[in-house]
């Protein structure tokens, strides 16, 4: 009868990822990354330059004013205005957003002022709404004439 001596070497086999596994690993670490920005900031109150933050809005852009501006040159063609420069307003000032009817009338005001006596400048605009873009100034009439 033969005896049989097992040596047990106690070191295990490395191993390795394989690169399905990897695969696994990177994309939770990456998935980690963009759920801890906001669960960081929302529910810890947490602001950091290093985690992305996230916010829903319904309703960001609902009552802005979409406007265009057009003025008759003396041969009778209608040219695009740029408020901006007529009024010698900074882009990003107060200009760069109508918020509401007032604002834009306002608007066309100084801009039929800035014009001169007897301008004629049409005013396309419409207002973002839920159900969609109701138009609220069509380029019909002359904006200054009214």
């Amino acid at each position: 009868m033969a005896d049989i001596i097992s040596i047990e070497t106690g070191a295990e086999p490395v191993r390795r990822l394989s690169a399905g596994r990897l695969r696994l690993v990177a994309f939770m670490a990456i998935a980690g990354f963009m759920i801890a920005g906001p669960v960081a900031e929302q529910v810890f109150g947490v602001q950091s330059a290093w985690l992305r933050s996230w916010t829903m809005f319904s309703a960001i852009g609902l009552g802005v004013i979409d406007a265009s501006f057009e003025i008759r040159q003396p041969d009778g063609t209608l040219v695009s205005l740029d408020r901006f420069a007529m009024l010698g307003a900074p882009r990003n000032g107060k200009l760069k957003w109508i918020q509401n009817r007032e604002q834009l009338a306002s608007v066309i005001k100084r801009l039929c002022s800035a014009a001169g006596q007897g301008a004629d400048i049409r005013v396309r605009a419409r207002l973002a709404t839920r159900g969609g873009w109701q138009i609220i100034h069509t380029d019909a009439e002359n904006a200054c004439a009214v």
